[in-house]
């Protein structure tokens, strides 16, 4: 006789709970990245979600909390995804470490940041919200350098130069190349970065070894 199938597991209440977040969240990230950040509503997260406007405010006291913590969620996505790659293609060269920022900066996520950072400009609640978590993002960026072979030679000042020079830099272009494309131009741009990637480690590891001899 066959035994009958265990009935499903019952989620706490702590699962359930943080099902809702992670569903308001994911939504939130959604509605900026496809309609940008004003047309990012409660009733549009709560569409989008399935959760009533008495659900949102039960986990977030705010529209704005709710969208830092939707900036936080792709910044430590984004995070985990260049630790992996990294990891999985340790020996990468300059070159393809500048083309895996370029594709991180590129995804489609990724313009949560680009629609905060232009609303914060005049949105001083926003601003004040964002720039710590902005700042740890950034800051952690700089960290994850320290794991390229190629990068291993320059200082931490250094690095931080070089990275949120290219990060700058490519936040620029991905906004530019949505109304003006140029793939030529940007293929030779990454061969230059990586130029000069490569003549600032040059350079400051002789400079390094010329003042310790």
């Amino acid at each position: 006789m066959s035994k009958e199938p265990a009935p499903p597991k019952r989620r706490t209440q702590q699962e359930r709970k943080q099902s809702t977040i992670a569903r308001l969240i994911d939504s939130t990230i959604d509605s900026i990245a496809e309609v940008g950040y004003a047309n990012t509503s409660v009733g549009e997260i709560c569409r989008r979600s399935g959760v009533s406007r008495g659900g949102l405010f039960r986990h977030f006291d705010s529209r704005l909390s709710l969208v830092v913590a939707a900036a936080e969620e792709v910044a430590v996505q984004h995070l985990a995804v260049v630790r992996r790659r990294l990891a999985q293609e340790p020996d990468r060269d300059l070159r393809e470490t500048l083309l895996l920022m370029r594709e991180r900066h590129r995804h489609e996520a990724n313009v949560v940041w680009f629609e905060l950072l232009v609303a914060a400009r005049t949105d001083p609640d926003l601003r004040k919200q964002l720039t710590p978590v902005a700042e740890q993002f950034f800051e952690t960026i700089t960290k994850v350098a320290r794991d390229v072979p190629a990068l291993r030679g320059l200082s931490d000042e250094d690095r931080h130069l070089l990275v949120s020079t290219v990060r700058n830099l490519f936040d620029g272009e991905v906004i530019s190349r949505s109304v003006v494309p140029e793939p030529a131009v940007e293929a030779e741009r990454l061969d230059l970065l990586a130029e000069f990637a490569e003549f600032l480690v040059t350079r400051r590891t002789r400079v390094a070894a010329t003042e310790r001899s």
